[in-house]
């Protein structure tokens, strides 16, 4: 008799079993279980529905050397743009069927490439960490009766982990090197080693096959749902895994006899852990450093921790750790392991209900979203949708579609430049989700756009049309999101921001606002299942006409315009008044969704020259203070990583002594006395760092570079460098180029004091001093000053 039971459901995978497809499911209720539904794959064929039973008959050779047939097959309807069309559907045996037989098809196929368990949870429609409702016999469920949105998320038990290894090379050696510390935070926490030491923490085991085993078991003990690592994929579970075969260890980290296996995501390495959510923190920073959501300039655990927990590493060079070892520093190496492990364990709950919430708001189970780009939770979220709605899914562009796409570049948008100087009373506007606003009110989406006309219907700049009469698919789910953001927002202002809840609902709005930002460069991505020109042209185009719109109405209303840029109007104004009822009369013309809000008012701003010294000011360059004393800056090096510290903190005390104090005197002498320092040779090392990225392997490069030159500087101390790898180089005395001079940070002695002058202080401050009337001579020697009160 079938039971009645609801959960939690976590994610899915499948098996086959004699010959049939069974999706397993994990979920959490009081204890987590894994549960099996039998579902059949299948795809949709464009093709003589009135002959669907033929297909039946096809037979087709797999890689495998065995024969697939299709097992089932009926007339399928779905919505095309804005008609019906009749499809036939076939129902295979197991996945890897369904490319075998689609092969042996003359006609058009259709959703033949979503991989098989999203396929289970568009039909179903699932979402991770919401409640299912089922009926059960044995460990089958016979019937999902109910899915909805729980109250309270369910309590994840969480564990992070870091190892370290023996590397008397630099880079440790899979084959050779040991393991010789395990560190782990959990509801307990701990380091496991080889070695004796005098801290409680850690556990003295037999050898590195008792360390690797003990660790298993600590992972059963903690029993986690979720384990934390970082650059776990790419390093700390590989490790493992290779010294676990060595040693012939039992290395098993997963639930239900769950292992491990490694997989690649796009660009991204992953590693899969049997009944559990491995979460490398890795690729999650990365990605929100990508879309601003933290502003780390490294993504190295100390650098991200320091960012976002206001806590640093010890103090303890990789290069040492064999040394340390061989060396009695057993105690010293544990306190640097197992705060390695609890950062990464207050970075996994930080980031936790974020993460959940952008999996259940996209529908991805929560490991796959960790691996994730924006564009394919977009992707995902509209899938998922438009088989509720039974809209056929766009096949997935290959080959010549994405070389077309990529060589048609769409115009973007509008930018008034500003003249360069120091200006004050200035007011900031910008339109609120510009992007998402005029696809949800100019409904752009491929299914509604017209290509015979029609009377009824939105007509963009570019003379595209779009329906009136039907809601299409994207501003539908845009709409949806856009709306909840909006509500969450608002109670957020009412709620304890220590609780609990706020905590779950701030993350739920950060997870609709990534995602609805991403809308508009998935219309126009080229590898995009929804790619559309004329909707990415007509969404920039209504962008670029109402941006332009407002600056006409500003300077009929006698505003002066200092500058405008896609989404935003900087206006000179007298009275505030004047500016809040400028915006009010904006608002009252703007259709839709669309909606001018007030960014803020600055008392004073600094806006500079492009290179080269042109009249006009540079886009997205500038420097401004709030009423209530806080700077803002935009695209000044100050944010930008490959400059050096001392370049930074020099133009931001320049900034600082212009914006705050109004002092061009107190600027100057700021940057005087840094010259200064710089000569007398007392500038720290670690303050003179230049920071960038291999963009490929060492051994490809073709023109040397200062990254390229500190690189080979570090393979041959047997520090190991790849695509990817942070480089931190000082510039030093040594050798004939800026290339030759580029030494790394660990390896340096010395600056090369003129670079330094010249190449980064210098640069990064002129830009701003140039409107105060100075040149570069005058810094190092002195001359003559313009008052400040002659630029306003």
């Amino acid at each position: 008799m079938a039971k009645r039971r609801r959960a939690y459901f976590m994610d899915a995978s499948y098996v086959v079993k004699k010959g049939r497809t069974y999706v397993a499911l994990l979920l959490k209720g009081k204890k987590v279980v894994k549960l099996y539904y039998r579902y059949d794959p299948y795809f949709l064929v464009d093709g003589p529905v009135e002959r669907k039973e033929e297909f039946l008959d096809i037979q087709a050779q797999k890689k495998n050397g065995r024969i697939a047939s299709p097992i089932h097959v009926e007339e399928a309807e779905k919505y095309v743009g804005l008609e019906k069309k009749k499809l036939i559907k076939l129902y295979c045996r197991e996945p890897s069927d369904v490319p075998a037989i689609k092969s042996q098809i003359p006609f058009p196929c259709f959703e033949s490439s979503i991989p098989f368990v999203r396929r289970f949870i568009f039909d179903m429609q699932l979402s991770p960490f919401h409640v299912i409702t089922y009926e059960r016999e044995g460990r089958e469920i016979k019937k999902i009766i109910s899915v909805k949105e729980p109250k309270e998320a369910p309590q994840m038990e969480t564990l992070s982990f870091d190892i370290e290894t023996y590397n008397p090379m630099g880079a440790p050696r899979e084959k050779k090197d040991p393991v010789i510390m395990i560190s782990y935070r959990g509801r307990n926490k701990g380091v496991l080693t080889y070695k004796e030491s005098s801290r409680e923490f850690v556990e003295s085991l037999e050898n590195e096959k008792a360390v690797i085993e003990r660790f298993s078991e600590i992972i059963a003990e903690e029993n986690p749902d979720v384990i934390y690592g970082y650059n776990s994929a790419n390093f700390d579970l590989p490790y493992l895994d290779a010294r676990a075969k060595k040693l012939n260890a039992r290395l098993m980290p997963g639930r239900f006899k769950g292992g491990m296996r490694s997989l690649r995501k796009g660009m991204i390495n992953g590693y899969e852990i049997g009944g559990r959510v491995h979460f490398d923190l890795y690729p999650v920073m990365r990605f929100f450093g990508f879309i601003g959501l933290i502003k780390a300039q490294k993504f190295t655990l100390d650098a991200i921790a320091e960012e976002v927990l206001g806590k640093r590493k010890l103090d303890v060079k990789k290069e040492d750790i064999y040394q340390l070892w061989d060396q009695g520093g057993v105690d010293q190496l544990a306190d640097y392991s197992i705060v390695d492990a609890e950062l990464t364990y207050d970075l996994g709950e930080n980031f936790l209900p974020l993460e959940m919430e952008m999996s259940s708001t996209a529908k991805i189970p929560l490991f796959q979203v960790t691996l994730s780009t924006s564009g394919q939770l977009v992707e995902n979220l509209l899938m998922y949708h438009a088989a509720e709605r039974k809209e056929l899914i766009p096949r997935r562009p290959v080959g010549e579609a994405i070389y077309e796409r990529l060589n048609a570049p769409i115009q973007g948008a509008f930018v008034k430049l500003p003249e360069p100087g120091i200006y004050e009373n200035i007011a900031v506007l910008d339109f609120r989700g510009l992007y998402p606003s005029i696809i949800v009110s100019y409904n752009i989406d491929p299914g509604t756009l017209l290509e015979d006309g029609g009377e009824n219907a939105y007509v963009s700049p570019t003379g595209a049309k779009f329906t009136k009469e039907k809601q299409g698919l994207v501003p539908v789910v845009l709409d949806y999101l856009v709306d909840m953001r909006s509500k969450i927002k608002s109670r957020l202002k009412t709620m304890d921001r220590s609780s609990a809840a706020y905590v779950k609902m701030n993350a739920r709005s950060h997870a609709l606002k990534i995602l609805s930002n991403s809308f508009y460069g998935y219309l126009g991505y080229a590898r995009s299942r929804y790619y559309s020109r004329p909707c990415a042209e007509s969404v920039t185009a209504w962008g670029r006409k109402h941006i332009m719109d407002t600056i006409q109405k500003a300077e009929k209303a006698g505003f002066q315009v200092l500058y405008a840029d896609t989404d935003s109007v900087f206006l000179i104004y007298e009275e505030k008044n004047q500016v809040r009822d400028f915006m009010n009369g904006i608002n009252d013309s703007l259709p839709g969704k669309m909606e001018l809000e007030l960014e803020g008012f600055y008392t004073r701003g600094v806006f500079v020259s492009k290179k080269g010294g042109e009249a006009r000011g540079a886009k997205k360059k500038y420097a401004m203070i709030e009423d209530d004393g806080r700077i803002k800056i935009r695209g000044f090096e100050l944010v930008r990583r490959d400059w050096s510290d001392i370049a930074k903190d020099t133009q931001l005390k320049v900034l600082e002594a212009i914006l705050k104090e109004g002092s061009k005197q107190k600027a100057v002498r700021i940057v005087r006395e840094t010259i200064k320092e710089l000569e007398k040779g007392t500038v720290p090392l670690e303050k003179l760092a230049i920071i960038t990225q291999l963009k490929k392997d060492p051994t490809r490069y073709e023109i040397k570079s200062p990254e390229l030159s500190a690189a080979k500087k570090m393979l041959k101390r047997g520090i190991p460098v790849e695509r990817g790898t942070i480089i931190s180089y000082v510039v030093g005395r040594k050798g004939a180029s800026i290339s030759e001079k580029a030494v790394p940070l660990e390896l340096a002695e010395d600056y090369d004091v003129e670079y330094y002058v010249n190449n980064q202080v210098l640069p990064a401050v002129m830009k701003i001093l140039k409107e105060l009337g100075y040149d570069e001579y005058s810094m190092k020697v002195g001359g003559k000053q313009k008052s400040l009160d002659s630029f306003f």
